[in-house]
């Protein structure tokens, strides 16, 4: 209690302490008021990939309304955007590269092996690119891949020894980021329909 009593002293506010009965896992009485994890993998994926996207959205928009949460909610936006990436081209090589002879890749965090590996199905699948857009989209995915190449970097100050994380950009506009990953979000949820309606599914 008396560490509850000092940081409402200092916080000049009441603070939120644990408390016996807590259960961070619970159902709420009206189903309409609990969120749904469903248990089919495949749905859980798609949820998975819209929700990392969101999350970061919702937190550029807290952003703008208020600018003091920017440096601290800069890491996550970054992290959920790089999730959603990841979990898109694997969502894909998925759902479509075994049709085409190339398998799926759940245990690589990189990038840019991923992309190489969702533009080899492309080509399998012959198809095409009009506006020149295949390599937009790969240099933003690559810009991520260099700025964190094993999904680590905005996740912890220091890598797996100890030694600190480079940073190797100080500095985001994080709209632009956004409207970026808006982009990219089309692409993809085009290429699946392209793909869907290709193969039939």
């Amino acid at each position: 209690m008396a560490k509850r009593k000092s940081f409402e002293k200092i916080l000049e506010t009441e603070f939120r302490w644990p408390k016996a009965g807590d259960r961070p896992f619970v159902i709420a009485d009206q189903s309409q008021n609990n969120a749904s994890i469903p248990g089919d993998d495949f749905t859980r994926l798609v949820a998975m990939t819209e929700g990392y996207k969101q999350a970061a959205d919702l937190m550029v928009i807290q952003t703008e309304s208020d600018e003091t949460t920017r440096n601290f909610l800069v890491y996550p936006i970054i992290f959920n955007y790089r999730h959603f990436l990841e979990l898109s081209l694997k969502y894909h090589l998925a759902t479509y590269g075994p049709r085409v002879g190339i398998p799926p890749n759940w245990k690589s965090h990189d990038l840019a092996l991923l992309w190489t590996a969702f533009v080899a199905m492309l080509e399998q699948f012959g198809t095409l690119d009009p506006d020149d857009v295949d390599p937009i989209v790969g240099e933003t995915i690559l810009q991520f891949a260099k700025i964190d190449p094993d999904s680590y970097s905005h996740r912890y100050p220091v890598d797996r020894r100890g030694d600190p994380v480079p940073v190797e950009q100080a500095d985001l506009h994080l709209p632009t980021l956004a409207d970026v990953m808006n982009g990219v979000a089309g692409y993809f949820s085009g290429t699946d329909g392209y793909l869907s309606d290709l193969v039939g599914v």
